[in-house]
């Protein structure tokens, strides 16, 4: 189906989406595949007239249906802005308490561009841009923070060269946000939508946001996008899997080290044997064997 022919009414799915656009893989196919949705998303983040972005290049693109291998698992978005300007988005949705620090080094390595003996006067402006679907640990309770090197008692920015921006999914729903930053709100509301009616109504307000529809669904509709979009979407159950794995195992062994120092503590300070402190504290001497062995 081309777009030349793709109309609402007729075209458009119903019900539930299979893949959110949280979804990192479909985030980046489907961004750099538009270069009109990419457009109006650069303006909404960067608060930029249309017509201020004349070229943006995508330096990182992914192959639709190659193997994703381990080690490319980040799928953050490079680009190259009117030649003077490098961008690196990253769509993450799991919260591995370690993002101002990775955001860092993303935007280190990236404002690392000079070859040996190029002037200083060449480095291009520098900006990392995090769309989460979480709130760090100690971050503002806020849709959209930007961050930039300043002098904490004169406020004297240091530089233009290099910045963060952060956009915070989960904290969408503030009527402010959608006075203030319109079209911001909009693209955070299409992140978030779980539904192609949602996805319909928001397409009906933005002609950039119509377009990232058009190509998502045409993404969907592609067997080798679809298998690597399911890829990701079991990356982050195992992911989940994992964490909840890991807080269940801290949990009971906890609660083991607990039952040994109890009965370890009756033991020596009233003078019990083992199995009188065991009795005393309702436990089986195996079930103390066995927290004290890690079983």
């Amino acid at each position: 189906m081309t777009k030349e022919n793709w109309t609402w009414e007729d075209q458009l799915l119903t019900g539930k989406l299979e893949y959110r656009l949280t979804n990192d893989f479909m985030f980046k196919a489907v961004l750099q595949e538009n270069e009109m949705a990419l457009r109006g998303l650069l303006c909404a983040l960067l608060g930029m007239e249309a017509e201020k972005i004349k070229t943006v290049r995508v330096m990182n693109p992914i192959e639709i249906g190659k193997k994703i291998e381990d080690k490319l698992m980040m799928l953050d978005l490079k680009l190259e802005m009117n030649d003077n300007c490098i961008m690196d988005i990253e769509m993450q949705i799991l919260d591995k308490g370690n993002w101002p620090v990775r955001s860092l080094a993303y935007l280190s390595r990236s404002f690392d561009q000079l070859e040996k003996g190029d002037s200083y006067q060449k480095v291009k402006e520098t900006i990392h841009i995090g769309i989460l679907d979480f709130t760090p640990k100690g971050f503002p309770n806020k849709l959209y923070l930007d961050y930039y090197f300043y002098n904490l008692d004169t406020a004297h920015k240091y530089s233009d060269k290099m910045s963060i921006r952060v956009l915070q999914l989960n904290q969408l729903g503030k009527n402010e946000d959608e006075t203030d930053m319109p079209e911001l709100y909009q693209w955070a509301r299409l992140f978030k939508a779980e539904t192609w009616e949602e996805m319909r109504m928001l397409a009906e307000k933005s002609a950039a946001i119509k377009e990232c529809v058009v190509t998502y669904k045409e993404l969907t509709a592609d067997e080798r996008a679809r298998m690597e979009a399911e890829a990701r979407e079991d990356y982050y159950r195992c992911q989940k899997d994992l964490e909840l794995y890991a807080t269940e195992k801290g949990m009971k062994q906890g609660i083991q080290q607990m039952l040994v120092s109890a009965v370890d503590h009756a033991m020596q300070n009233l003078s019990l044997t083992l199995e009188q402190a065991c009795e005393a504290l309702g436990v089986t001497v195996e079930a103390y064997q066995a927290a004290k062995d890690g079983k």
